[in-house]
C-alpha cells in the first residue's frame, strides 16, 4: 500500500518556511546596496537553483527505484533544472569573476534553452495525467493569451533590434527565444494550475511548479516592461523573481518527496491516483483553529522580524562613513561628497581611496608638528544623482562641517551651488569642469580646470587627425551640453563640420553602466541614429576625414560593447573626453576593447607631472583599486591637504578668504594649487589616453600626446 509520512503540522511549516525563505531572500536583494544587488542576486539565485537540482535528482532516483512508470517524468524534470544550474553558475562567473559582458549566445543560452524541452516534457506529461481535473476552456484561454502575448512583445523586440548586422539578428534570437519558450510551458501549467488548486494535497507539487514557470514567464519578459516604462534601474528585481522560481520549486519537489513517499504503484481500479499517495483526510484536515493561529503568529513575527531587518540594513547602509581621528583635540572635521555608485563609481573609488590616504598622512603631519588638532572626514556617496548630493550636502550641514571634497560632477555642483553659497558652506570640487559654473564670488571651488581648455585641446587633436566633420554624441546635462558646445565652437573655428548628433538623458544609478543585456537594447536606438547621421557624413567627406566625438561617463562601456556590433561606426576615428579616459569598463570587456582598437578612441584628461610623491601616491591607490587611477585621485589627495590645512589655520575671520590664501600657496603632489578668478586651477595640461596593446593578449590604457596651458 501507498504511505504518506509526516503531521499536518509539519506539512504547515512547510509553507510557512517556503514563505519565509522566498522573503528572506528576496528581501535580502531587495535592501542591498545598489553596489552589491548583482553579487547577492547571482548567489541567492545560484543557491536556489542548487536546491531545486538536488531536490529533483532525489525525487528522480526515488522514481526509478519505486515507481518506473512515472520516472520519466521526473528525470526530465531534474535534467532541466541541472542544465539551469549550469547555465546559472557561467552567468555568474560572467557577473561576478570576470566582469564582462556575456557573448550573445553565450553557453549559459544553450543551456538555459536546452532544458525547456526537458520541462516540457514533465508539464505535458502530467497535463495527459490529469487531463480529465482541468478545464479545456482554461487550456484555450492560456493558447489565445499566450498567442496575443507573444504577437505583442515580437514586433516590439524586432523594432528595438537592428536585424541588418549578424550580431543583431542574434540578440533578437537570443531575447525572443526565452518568451517563446516560456509560451509554451505556460499552455499546460495554467490548466494544471486552475484545476488542481482545490484538489490538494497531492496535487500541490503541480501546483508549486505551475507557480514557479509563471516566474520565470514574468521574469523572461521583464525587459519590455522595462523597455516600455524607462524603470532601467528596477532590472534587478527579475533577480527576486527568479529566487522565487527556484525555490518554489524546491518546496513542490520538497513536499512531493516528504509527504508522497511512493513505495509501489496502486492496482487500476483501487481509486488511487497512479503513481501518488492516498491521503487521509484525518492527516491533512485534522488540525485545529489553535495550530492555525499559532502558525499565522509565527508567520508574522518571522516575516516582520526579516522586513524590519531588512530596512535597518538598508538604512545603515545608505549613512555616511565617519573616520575619526584616535587622538586629539576636537577634531578638524571635513565632509566628503563622493560618487560612490552610479554612472562615475569608478571615479569614486578612485576618489576614496586616495582621500583616506589623505587623512593618515594629513594627521601624521600635524602629529610631528607638534599639533593636537587632528583631521576627521565623513564621506557621503551621492550615487552620481544632482539630488541626492544636496540632500547629502544638508545632512553635512546639519552636523557642522563647512568644507566638502565633492560633489565630482558639474550637475551635482549646479544642484549643491545655492545651498553652499547661502549657508556658508565651501564645496571644494574635485572633477567638475563645466564652465557654466565659473562664477567669481561664490562658494564653489574646483582643484581642474574648466573645460575651455580641453575643448580647445580636443578640437586641435581632432583637426590634426584630419577630421573636418565630426558627429557628436553626448549627455544633456551641464558638463555634456558645455563641452559639446565649446567644441563645437571651437572645431568650427579651424573650419571643419559638425552635423547635427545625438544628445541623450544622463542615466543615473549603475545599470546605465552594467553589462545587462537590456542595457545594449537601450543604447541600440541612440546608436541606429548615430550610424546613419555617420554614414551620411561618410558619403560626403569620405570616412577619412569624419569622427564621432561623444561625451559619456561610466556608459561608455556598454555602448561600445553595442558600437562593435555597428562596423560602420569603428570604420571611423571615435574621440572622448575625460569623462570616458582610462575607463576600466572598455579594457575589461572584448568587444569594448575591440572597438576603442579599431576606432583609435583618444581622450583627453587633465594632466599632471608625474613627481616622486605623485608616483608614491599613484602606487598606494594601484594597491587598493586595481588599476591606475585618473589623475582627479591625486587630485583629492591635494583638495584634502588644502582643506585641512584651511582649518588648521582658520582664525575664525572669513574661511573663504583663508581657503584661497591656502590654496593658492600650496604646492602638493600635482603641483601648484593657484586658482583663478572664479576659484578654478589657473594652469595645467591634458594627456591624451587611448587603449593599446600590453603584455600577451590583454590590453591596457596608455598616454600618447599632452599638451600644456599656462
Amino acid at each position: 500500500m501507498i504511505c504518506v509520512a509526516g503531521t499536518h503540522l509539519t506539512q504547515g511549516m512547510l509553507f510557512l518556511g517556503l514563505i519565509v525563505s522566498v522573503i528572506a531572500a528576496n528581501s535580502i536583494i531587495f535592501f542591498a546596496d545598489t553596489e552589491n544587488k548583482t553579487v547577492y542576486s547571482e548567489l541567492i539565485v545560484t543557491t536556489s537553483v542548487t536546491i531545486a537540482a538536488v531536490l529533483a535528482i532525489a525525487l528522480a532516483y526515488r522514481q526509478t527505484m519505486h515507481n518506473r512508470s512515472h520516472a520519466k517524468t521526473y528525470i526530465c524534470l531534474a535534467i532541466g533544472l541541472v542544465l539551469w544550474f549550469c547555465a546559472d553558475i557561467i552567468w555568474a562567473s560572467y557577473e561576478l569573476v570576470l566582469h564582462v559582458a556575456a557573448p550573445i549566445p553565450s553557453l549559459s543560452d544553450y543551456l538555459w534553452l536546452a532544458g525547456y524541452p526537458f520541462f516540457a516534457y514533465n508539464l505535458f506529461a502530467t497535463y495527459r495525467e490529469f487531463r480529465s481535473k482541468t478545464s479545456k476552456r482554461v487550456l484555450i484561454a492560456s493558447i489565445i493569451g499566450n498567442a496575443a502575448f507573444l504577437a505583442y512583445l515580437i514586433p516590439l523586440t524586432m523594432s528595438l533590434s537592428d536585424l541588418s548586422a549578424q550580431e543583431g539578428v542574434a540578440m533578437f534570437a537570443v531575447i525572443i527565444a526565452y518568451p517563446i519558450m516560456n509560451a509554451i510551458l505556460t499552455i499546460p501549467a495554467l490548466p494544471i494550475l486552475v484545476g488542481l488548486w482545490k484538489e490538494k494535497p497531492w496535487s500541490i507539487p503541480w501546483i508549486f511548479k505551475s507557480l514557479s514557470l509563471f516566474c520565470i514567464v514574468v521574469t523572461d519578459s521583464w525587459f519590455a516592461f522595462i523597455i516600455i516604462s524607462g524603470l532601467y534601474e528596477q532590472v534587478w528585481l527579475s533577480s527576486m523573481l527568479f529566487g522565487a522560481e527556484y525555490l518554489i520549486m524546491a518546496g513542490g519537489l520538497l513536499w512531493f518527496n516528504k509527504f508522497l513517499v511512493v513505495y509501489k504503484t496502486p492496482a487500476k481500479g483501487s481509486g488511487d491516483h497512479p503513481g501518488h499517495a492516498t491521503t487521509p483526510k484525518a492527516v491533512f484536515h485534522g488540525n485545529t483553529s489553535r495550530m492555525r493561529y499559532l502558525q499565522v503568529l509565527v508567520s508574522i513575527i518571522l516575516i516582520g522580524g526579516i522586513i524590519s531587518y531588512g530596512f535597518m540594513t538598508s538604512t545603515a547602509t545608505g549613512s555616511a562613513e565617519h573616520i575619526l581621528p584616535a587622538e586629539g583635540d576636537a577634531p578638524l572635521m571635513i565632509g566628503a561628497l563622493l560618487p560612490l555608485s552610479g554612472t562615475l563609481s569608478s571615479y569614486g573609488q578612485e576618489a576614496d581611496t586616495a582621500i583616506r590616504i589623505a587623512v593618515q598622512d594629513v594627521n601624521e603631519h600635524l602629529a610631528a608638528s607638534g599639533s593636537a588638532k587632528r583631521v576627521g572626514l565623513v564621506i557621503e556617496d551621492t550615487k552620481t544623482d544632482p539630488g541626492v548630493a544636496l540632500e547629502k550636502l544638508k545632512a553635512l550641514d546639519s552636523k557642522g562641517i563647512r568644507i566638502v571634497l565633492g560633489p565630482t560632477t558639474s550637475a551635482e555642483v549646479a544642484a549643491v551651488k545655492q545651498y553652499a553659497d547661502e549657508n556658508d558652506i565651501l564645496v571644494v570640487s574635485i572633477g567638475s569642469t563645466a564652465p557654466d559654473l565659473a562664477i567669481p564670488g561664490d562658494n564653489v571651488f574646483r582643484l581642474v580646470p574648466d573645460d575651455t581648455n580641453q575643448a580647445q585641446v580636443v578640437a586641435k587633436q581632432m583637426w590634426d587627425d584630419g577630421i573636418r566633420a565630426i558627429v557628436p554624441m553626448w549627455r544633456t546635462d551641464v558638463f555634456g551640453n558645455n563641452l559639446h558646445r565649446l567644441t563645437t565652437e571651437n572645431f568650427e573655428k579651424l573650419g571643419g563640420k559638425v552635423v547635427d548628433g545625438i544628445g541623450y538623458d544622463p542615466p543615473v544609478g549603475d545599470f546605465s553602466s552594467s553589462l545587462h543585456r537590456i542595457n545594449f537594447i537601450v543604447w541600440e536606438q541612440d546608436l541606429k541614429s548615430l550610424t546613419a547621421k555617420v554614414n551620411d557624413a561618410v558619403r560626403q567627406y569620405g570616412s577619412g576625414r569624419v569622427g564621432v566625438y561623444i561625451v559619456a561617463f561610466d556608459e561608455i562601456a556598454p555602448i561600445m560593447i553595442q558600437a562593435d556590433r555597428h562596423p560602420e561606426l569603428s570604420n571611423v576615428k571615435w574621440y572622448g573626453s575625460d569623462g570616458s579616459a582610462q575607463n576600466s569598463g572598455v579594457v575589461k570587456n572584448g568587444e569594448a576593447t575591440q572597438f576603442a582598437i579599431k576606432s583609435n578612441f583618444l581622450n583627453p584628461i587633465y594632466g599632471i607631472e608625474k613627481t616622486e610623491g605623485f608616483k608614491e601616491l599613484e602606487a598606494k591607490i594601484v594597491d587598493e583599486v586595481g588599476r591606475v587611477p585618473r589623475s582627479y585621485a591625486e587630485v583629492t589627495y591635494d583638495a584634502l591637504w588644502v582643506s585641512a590645512l584651511t582649518l588648521d589655520s582658520y582664525n575664525g575671520t572669513s574661511l573663504r578668504d583663508t581657503f584661497l590664501q591656502t590654496a593658492n600657496s600650496y604646492i602638493g603632489v600635482t603641483g601648484s594649487t593657484e586658482l583663478n578668478d572664479a576659484g578654478d586651477r589657473k594652469s595645467g595640461s591634458y594627456d591624451f589616453w587611448a587603449v593599446r596593446a600590453a603584455d600577451g593578449n590583454t590590453f591596457k590604457w596608455k598616454s600618447v600626446g599632452a599638451y600644456g596651458f599656462q
